[in-house]
């Protein structure tokens, strides 16, 4: 039986499917040509509570999953710590994220890839803010010498840093201040434990909304500095592959009716990623790119920091942190 099993699941290997008309295409897709995930086979995705996750929920909403034949288990977490533990103990077979978690993740001995990028294909999209407290310094330049809260070691850090230095600002001559948990990092922000904060939206718009200034919009700055991206362990890689591409097509599907109506599906995007009620109608619906394979350049660049910071001990590479299996590289 197991072996009539891996019989099928290479000749499905041997199968590609396409996106729907103005989606990206899978790499080496050919018209005309499709397949199908093994019958009953599921495919588990963790999820946090942020902007891209909406594609996937439209697509469990819509049906979209089942239209391209696979059966998706949505997980959500409340924290990244609680994702990558999924993650290693194998409870999800794959998960949104970053590429520093990526990296770290080989780097500990959990084998996965991104598959595609979720948000951050253009500058604009993925809203994170440096912040200032109510009524203090309103000028980036002003962050010298004082406190910024950030999470150690993330994505978080390495915007704080990079965003700082896009401004002219030398990183080195700030003060962080480590707050892994976001509502108290913006909590703290509000009652000017620290001078400043590094906040996505939602929380960055509630806290502008109650009086924080913004020094850094980080989707106004001219070079791509962060792309939130899906991942999967490489057992799910190797044993899911059609399982995955349909999950991709319905993604990208979900991403296509987002863009065309996002009034549709507005009160979803506030469900799902806790929009609070008082600041809804200063966070706008997310647009998305069509899928495709993070970049070289953005890939160098979060591995330049790594290296920099001292967090790798293995020399990783592109090839190390990303497939090109599934979607191609724009």
């Amino acid at each position: 039986m197991k072996k009539a099993a891996s019989l099928l699941l290479a000749g499905l290997l041997l199968l590609t499917i396409v996106f729907p008309a103005g989606c990206a295409k899978l790499s080496g897709s050919a018209p005309g040509q499709g397949s199908q995930p093994t019958p009953g086979q599921q495919l588990k995705v963790g999820l946090l509570y942020d902007e891209e996750a909406l594609p996937a929920y439209i697509a469990q909403q819509e049906g979209l999953f089942q239209k391209a034949g696979v059966n998706v288990q949505l997980l959500p977490f409340g924290s990244a710590i609680e994702r990558d533990s999924a993650v290693q103990s194998g409870a999800v077979d794959g998960a949104e994220g970053d590429l520093i978690s990526v990296a770290l993740q080989n780097q500990g001995g959990i084998p996965v890839k991104s598959v595609t990028v979720l948000l951050g294909a253009k500058p604009e999209e993925g809203r994170f803010y440096i912040l200032a407290a109510p009524n203090t310094i309103t000028n980036v330049d002003d962050l010298q010498g004082k406190t910024l809260a950030v999470s150690q070691n993330t994505i978080i850090d390495f915007l704080a840093d990079e965003m700082l230095t896009a401004k002219g600002v030398d990183p080195d001559l700030v003060r962080k201040e480590y707050i892994p948990d976001m509502p108290m990092r913006l909590q703290m922000l509000m009652q000017k434990k620290v001078d400043a904060a590094l906040l996505p939206d939602p929380l960055a718009s509630e806290a502008i909304f109650q009086g924080a200034a913004v020094l850094v919009d980080k989707s106004k700055l001219p070079v791509n500095l962060s792309q939130s991206v899906l991942f999967f362990r490489d057992d799910a890689i190797k044993s899911k592959p059609d399982a995955i591409k349909g999950y991709l097509q319905a993604y990208a599907q979900a991403e296509q009716e987002v863009d065309q109506n996002p009034g549709k599906y507005r009160q979803l995007f506030y469900d799902k990623v806790k929009v609070p009620k008082a600041v809804q109608g200063l966070v706008p619906v997310p647009s998305f790119s069509p899928p495709q394979a993070p970049s070289h350049d953005n890939v160098q660049l979060v591995l330049d920091w790594m290296n920099k910071k001292k967090l790798l001990t293995k020399n990783l590479s592109y090839d190390d942190l990303v497939t090109g299996e599934f979607v191609a590289a724009k």
